[in-house]
C-alpha cells in the first residue's frame, strides 16, 4: 500500500503523540464559536505552524466532530513544487501522530479522470505542508473518514474555474462529503495592512462574492495563499448546496505571539452550509 509519512513533524507541529493530543485538546478548549445546527458542506482552515494558527483551525473541526461524513476532498496550495497541472494524491494512507486516514482512490480518480487539469501526483504531495497540518485534527474528530488531497498550482486562472465545476459535478449535493480548503491569508510586514487585508477577504467570503473575492485578489486589496481554492468553492457554492458562510475565528500571527512588528500571517477559519 502507497504510504505518506508525515514531512513536518517537529517543525509544523509535535511528532510526539502525547503533546499533539494535548494541544488539540487544549485548543478544542477554548473554542468560542457556537455549534452549527445544520449541515457543512465546507470549512475552510489554517495551515501555518499549531502554535499561531492551531486556535483557528480547531473552530472549524470542532464543528464537523461527529458529522456523518465518508469522504473529504482536501484542496490546498502547493508552496514547494512548480507543478503545472493540479495535484491528486492517488490511492493509500497517510500518517500522522494521531492516527491515519485512508485515501478515497476512487473519489480522487474521479478528479483525475475529469478534466486534463488535473494529474494523480504521489510526489508532489511528499514536501507539502498544507494538507499535511490538518491530518492529524482530521484523524481526531473524524477518524473514519477517507481523504482526497489536491494540491493547486501557481495562479492559473482557468484551473479555479475547472476546480469549481469538477466539485459540483464530483461532490454536488452529497452531503457524505466533506469539502475543506486549507488556506492562509495575508503575508507580509505591516500588522495594519493585515488588518485591513484580512477583512477584506473575510468580508467577502462572508457573502459568497466569488467574482469580488477574485477582482480583490487581483488588485492586491485581500490576499490568500489558498486563492484558488476559496474562489472555487464560492464559484461551486450552487453546486455544492452552499447558501450560507460562517465565520467562526480570524486573527494573524503578531496576536497569536502578543507581539507587535516583523513578519505577519493572517489566519481565519469558515464554515460553509
Amino acid at each position: 500500500m502507497r504510504v505518506r509519512k508525515p514531512s513536518w513533524v517537529d517543525q509544523f507541529y509535535p511528532g510526539d503523540p502525547e503533546r499533539a493530543r494535548r494541544m488539540w485538546e487544549e485548543f478544542f478548549a477554548e473554542c468560542k464559536s457556537p455549534k452549527i445546527s445544520s449541515d457543512i458542506r465546507a470549512i475552510q482552515v489554517p495551515h501555518a505552524g499549531w502554535v499561531y494558527s492551531g486556535q483557528a483551525a480547531a473552530e472549524a473541526y470542532q464543528q464537523i466532530e461527529g458529522g456523518e461524513y465518508s469522504s473529504v476532498v482536501m484542496i490546498g496550495p502547493q508552496h514547494r513544487v512548480p507543478a503545472a497541472h493540479i495535484q491528486v494524491y492517488p490511492d493509500g494512507v497517510w500518517k500522522s501522530p494521531l492516527g491515519n486516514l485512508e485515501v478515497d482512490g476512487e473519489l480522487a480518480k474521479r478528479f483525475s479522470d475529469s478534466n486534463d487539469a488535473f494529474k494523480l501526483d504521489e510526489a508532489s504531495h511528499k514536501p507539502e505542508h498544507s494538507l499535511e497540518v490538518q491530518i492529524p485534527p482530521l484523524a481526531m474528530v473524524a477518524p473514519d473518514i477517507k481523504i482526497v488531497p489536491i494540491l493547486t498550482t501557481a495562479f492559473v486562472k482557468e484551473h479555479i474555474s475547472i476546480l469549481a465545476r469538477s466539485l459540483e459535478e464530483i461532490v454536488g449535493n452529497n452531503d457524505s462529503i466533506l469539502v475543506l480548503v486549507s488556506s492562509d491569508l495575508y503575508h507580509g510586514e505591516s500588522y495594519a495592512a493585515c488588518k485591513e487585508s484580512d477583512a477584506r477577504t473575510i468580508e467577502l467570503l462572508g457573502k459568497l462574492d466569488a467574482d469580488g473575492l477574485s477582482k480583490a485578489f487581483r488588485a492586491g486589496s485581500a490576499a490568500a495563499c489558498g486563492a484558488d481554492g476559496l474562489i472555487a468553492i464560492l464559484e461551486a457554492k450552487d453546486g455544492l448546496g452552499i447558501t450560507k458562510a460562517h465565520h467562526l475565528a480570524s486573527y494573524n500571527s503578531n496576536d497569536a505571539t502578543g507581539m507587535r512588528g516583523g513578519y505577519v500571517v493572517g489566519y481565519s477559519a469558515f464554515a460553509f452550509t
